[in-house]
């Protein structure tokens, strides 16, 4: 325990500040960063989906994940047609090299590669286009979410380590626990309302709206960790990676925000 204290802590101190800093200053410097996450995750997907069997195409996947986040950066004065343009291009691009590759179960191959990026950057990129949102509207949406998000997985753990017993879905995610899930929802819902009430979102919440995220951090978030909880799994495999040291690797840190991000800009969106 102690050892793994001690390799998780030099991440938490320099990763932290590091991202709060970023979601602060916005602009590129954080579209950047996004990228380059959804770069390193769509990675740590296709290794996942190597030790799998598949064998996705990574360059062609790459190419259409820093697409999809261009789109993201040009918010809300992106030119669709030439984005769609160059998807399509990678799209016809991907199934050509397929075709003369040789391996085996291409079906298989084609999905992986567009279904990676899809799954990663399709829903993570779009914190850009919500810390754009962000911008244009004077609003803290993007790091109010990250906040809870991080209140939720660490109520999570401590009611679950406190008080968990019966678990959720023991065959994807051994160690969840239907307590800690439910504390998960809790962390949410009082991070969210504390936040509204200092005013730090800096748009005001009706009790329906916060309900509304509450179930987007606490519930969604959490079913978002338990989708790649399957995905290693099915690998064979505790972690995504080893880049963050005791953390895993960058998808473990992120895969609540895959699925958190896309639904409140979805939920901004309408407001």
């Amino acid at each position: 325990m102690k050892s793994t204290l001690l390799t998780r802590m030099p991440i938490v101190l320099v990763g932290i500040p590091l991202i709060i800093y970023l979601l602060n200053e916005g602009g590129m410097i954080f579209s950047s960063f996004v990228a380059l996450i959804t770069f390193l995750c769509l990675i740590e997907f296709y290794g996942l989906k190597r030790k799998s069997g598949a064998r996705p195409n990574g360059m062609i996947g790459v190419f259409m994940a820093l697409t999809i986040c261009f789109m993201y950066i040009q918010f809300p004065n992106a030119n669709a047609v030439n984005i769609l343009t160059s998807l399509l291009i990678f799209i016809v691009l991907g199934l050509f090299i397929e075709m003369f590759s040789r391996h085996d179960d291409p079906l298989s191959n084609i999905m992986m590669t567009f279904g990676g990026v899809v799954y990663v950057a399709g829903l993570l990129g779009t914190m850009i286009a919500l810390r754009n949102w962000d911008a244009l509207n004077g609003t803290r949406f993007t790091m109010a979410m990250i906040f809870s998000v991080w209140i939720c997985d660490t109520a999570a753990y401590i009611f679950g380590i406190l008080w968990g017993k019966k678990k959720l879905i023991e065959r994807i995610s051994p160690k969840k626990t239907i307590v800690g899930f439910l504390g998960g929802i809790v962390g949410a819902f009082v991070s969210l309302y504390v936040m509204n009430n200092l005013g730090f979102i800096q748009f005001e919440l009706n009790g329906l709206h916060l309900l509304t995220l509450t179930f987007i951090v606490g519930v969604c978030g959490q079913l978002g960790d338990f989708v790649e909880s399957m995905f290693k799994r099915d690998a064979g495999v505790k972690d995504s990676g080893k880049l963050l040291l005791g953390h895993g690797g960058v998808l473990d840190r992120f895969d609540s925000l895959i699925f958190t991000s896309p639904l409140v800009f979805i939920f901004v969106s309408f407001l």
